[in-house]
């Protein structure tokens, strides 16, 4: 048995255990070195008063109260919890955990906390020994901030709304936009007269929000990071948020404009690596790197670009100015990250990178601007430079090659046989390094299709199709961005994440921004019941980077950037898989930003800290003792049992929740009903 400062520790470490709670699942998941663990013991070692342990693991603990609302207006509220043994009704001593701790938190006596600013509904459990009960509880929050100072008078005028302003609209986030938790708050911008005073009315299921500003900006508003995460934590797969903005300029009311946002309920992982070469943080042309979340930070400069990243983030092989070609070390954490490798160019230039970061195939770029002719396709070890025999595939002109994140397959353009029109995929066997069984997957008569990328199932394959033969983004080149399924060979239009809507183009600008998509690469991971791409694009960002100010697409460097947009994960068949995009928060807006590659973050052996179980190589993260008699997070060997989200599987059954998926070997949570 641990001790009482150990399982203090559990209680206050409890946003790290909700593993498997949010679908009604132990917040311990089967197989959790921390299941089952008493809060106090008698002289006996007993938690139960002395009754023999092999009755307490077949006895039953019931949660009381059971199903609690609690309507938090205004502030935090509270609710005393008390753990009773099934057999006797004996009220006992217990471990509490709370399955969400975005609603509140819950101390060592049972005592739950709502904050008062996040809405929804989640798990209270007791554990002790090997038994656990649970309850959910029920937050309706209702709060308002007014950090502007803005009187009652105003707000009422506010509440009540007008249609003074014909011109009053949104430009950015886009309707319908699916947001993942934990970003920089997104700056709300809007089209009309400058407004004076403005009115965020919030809601989802569980949560009225009204925010009275008065900025300095008055076509943007910005809101605190903690308001946004509260409204983003109190949204969910099935519980969107409704926007509503009001304003009042020169004493007219305008308003309200609506709009609903998605919320995943997870935080992206993952890094995005880039290509700029107008950046103010390097000279020349760079990659830099955006950690989801944090701000931009240069990888290795000095015109090192044209790049790609294993899946797991140990090796980034790249360009120096179409001279020589090198691989780094990515797993040193280390800027810039030290060589592995280097060769002639095209060696390591766009080069497919096996998922492990071992070896790499170059990328047939005849038509690739800056490359010129290309050899046949030759696999590299990334670690010395050595050519690696294989066999099936120096026939082709294999351009723009990505591994499928299970290593099975291959993608590329198959240049030779339709010159740029055509799309193929093969199989790979990573031991025999035999390319076999080329199919082809997509094909187009007028589009170039370009840069193709696998979702992390191994299934599906997201890709530009190009107005021009060259797969850029510039010279007045138009594209827009395609998913193909492999085994049906059937492709579809992402027309929300291009900007359209049915035949017509819901962008604000209209037409103009249209059709400006290129570059998309997938992260390696099903994260919140989608999947997400990231890709570059010349649309226009609000009115800060409006046509007013930024007119040509093409020649003004800050209308090339990042963007994401969440991709279904079961897609009806011949139905758009995508969702409107958002901006990736963190780029330099003054740089010119591109082929945004998205890897996951390398992974840790076990012992080391860690937060989610896809950080760690042997894929379990879960909640230790600590040598100094606490507790924490660290990667461990597979414990045995079910497993929880982002944990090891092969097969569906293998995850604890019965509705989670098992995705390129990871269990993941189900898409949104």
């Amino acid at each position: 048995m641990r001790s009482s400062a150990l399982l203090i520790g559990l209680v206050a470490g409890a946003a790290a255990l909700a593993q498997c709670s949010s679908n009604g699942d132990h917040i311990f998941p089967p197989g959790d070195p921390d299941a089952g663990e008493d809060a106090t013991t008698d002289d006996a070692g007993d938690p139960f008063g002395g009754q023999d342990s092999q009755n307490d693991v077949q006895d039953s603990i019931i949660v009381n109260p059971p199903n609690v609302t609690l309507n938090a207006m205004g502030g935090p509220v509270t609710q005393q919890y008390t753990a009773t043994r099934g057999s006797d009704m004996k009220q006992i001593q217990a471990v509490w955990a709370v399955g969400n701790p975005a609603l509140g938190d819950i101390d060592s006596n049972g005592l739950f906390t709502a904050n008062g600013l996040v809405g929804g509904v989640t798990d209270i459990e007791a554990d002790a020994l090997n038994v656990s009960g649970t309850t959910t509880v029920t937050v309706n929050v209702s709060w308002t901030e007014n950090p502007g100072g803005v009187s009652g008078n105003v707000q009422a005028l506010l509440k009540g709304g007008g249609n003074a302003d014909n011109g009053f609209k949104w430009l950015y986030p886009y309707d319908q936009t699916v947001f993942p938790r934990a970003l920089p708050p997104a700056t709300m911008q809007f089209a009309g007269v400058a407004a004076d005073y403005v009115l965020v009315h919030v809601t989802s299921a569980h949560m009225t929000f009204d925010g009275f500003y008065k900025g300095s900006n008055p076509t943007n508003l910005d809101i605190s990071q903690k308001t946004w995460d509260a409204l983003a934590n109190s949204g969910g797969a099935s519980d969107p948020l409704k926007v509503q903005i009001t304003k009042i300029s020169n004493g007219q009311v305008s308003g309200p404009i609506t709009e609903t946002w998605q919320i995943a309920p997870a935080n992206l992982h993952g890094t995005v690596y880039y290509d700029t070469y107008t950046s103010q943080l390097a000279s020349g042309g760079a990659t830099l790197k955006i950690k989801v979340g944090q701000p931009a930070a240069v990888l290795v400069g000095n015109c090192t670009t044209c790049h790609s990243v294993s899946a797991n983030g140990s090796v980034l092989a790249a360009s120096y100015g179409h001279s020589n070609d090198q691989t780094f070390d990515l797993t040193k954490n280390k800027t810039p990250p030290p060589t592995l490798a280097t060769l002639p160019d095209p060696a390591f230039e766009f080069p497919a990178i096996y998922p492990d970061g071992t070896m790499s195939l170059t990328c047939w770029g005849q038509h690739i601007p800056g490359m010129g002719n290309s050899t046949p396709p030759t696999l590299y070890d990334t670690k010395t430079g050595v050519e690696i025999k294989a066999t099936g595939i120096s026939g082709y002109q294999a351009s723009m090659p990505s591994f499928s994140p299970d290593g099975k397959f291959i993608v590329f353009n198959h240049e030779d046989t339709t010159n740029g029109h055509t799309l193929a995929v093969m199989n790979f066997d990573v031991k025999t390094k035999a390319f076999t069984k080329l199919v082809d997957v997509a094909s187009d008569n007028t589009a170039y299709l370009s840069w193709p990328a696998f979702t992390p199932d191994s299934l599906k394959v997201l890709y530009g199709m190009n107005e021009r033969q060259d797969y850029s983004s510039w010279s007045n080149e138009h594209a827009d961005i395609a998913m193909t399924d492999v085994a049906t060979k059937k492709p579809v239009m992402c027309d929300a994440l291009n900007g359209k809507k049915g035949n017509s183009v819901y962008l604000p600008y209209g037409s103009a921004e249209a059709d400006l998509n290129y570059e998309p690469t997938v992260l390696p991971l099903a994260v919140g019941g989608y999947y997400w791409v990231v890709f570059t694009s010349r649309r226009n960002y609000g009115n800060i980077m409006s046509p007013s100010n930024y007119p040509d697409p093409w020649s003004s460097t800050p209308r090339k950037k990042l963007w994401v947009a969440a991709i279904d994960i079961n897609p009806k068949p011949g139905a758009d898989p995508s969702h409107p995009a958002f901006y990736l928060p963190g780029q330099e807006f003054q740089a010119g930003n591109m082929r945004g590659f998205w890897a996951l973050d390398p992974c840790k052996q076990n012992g080391n800290t860690c937060m989610t179980s896809d950080e760690c190589c042997g894929g379990y993260c879960r909640q230790v003792q600590l040598g100094d008699g606490g507790v924490g997070r660290q990667c461990i060997p597979p414990p045995g049992g079910c497993s929880g989200e982002f944990e090891v599987c092969k097969v569906q059954s293998d995850c604890c929740n019965p509705q989670m998926l098992c995705i390129g070997g990871r269990c993941a949570q189900p898409p949104p009903n």
